[in-house]
């Protein structure tokens, strides 16, 4: 797993790829962490290159939009594999992430 952050036009985007499992969902909470702080960010994640993604990153990713919009930012997932994309729908968070 591998984590991309950076920062373009006043937007903030999270590139993930490989695979988002239990093994690497703690490594990927702490790349993450530093922007659950921050006022008035937009975050967009892009999933496009996310081969698998277990129900514990899941989680990581309600309380990072939870965080996000608290601080009075926005969150966003803009792009998705097939595969992370039937993890959103079986879920029902097709509409709370997805854009």
């Amino acid at each position: 797993m591998k984590t991309i952050i950076e920062e373009k036009n006043g937007v903030v985007i999270v590139s993930v790829q490989g695979e988002l499992d239990t093994d690497t969902s703690a490594q990927f909470q702490r790349d993450i962490e530093p922007l659950m702080e921050r006022k008035d960010t937009k975050v967009e994640m892009d999933l496009s290159k996310l081969d698998y993604m277990s129900s514990k990153a899941l989680r990581i990713l309600v309380a990072f939009q939870q965080a996000v919009t608290r601080n009075g930012g926005s969150f966003s997932i803009t792009k998705v594999t097939d595969t992370v994309q039937e993890v959103f729908d079986m879920t029902g968070l097709s509409a709370s992430f997805l854009r």
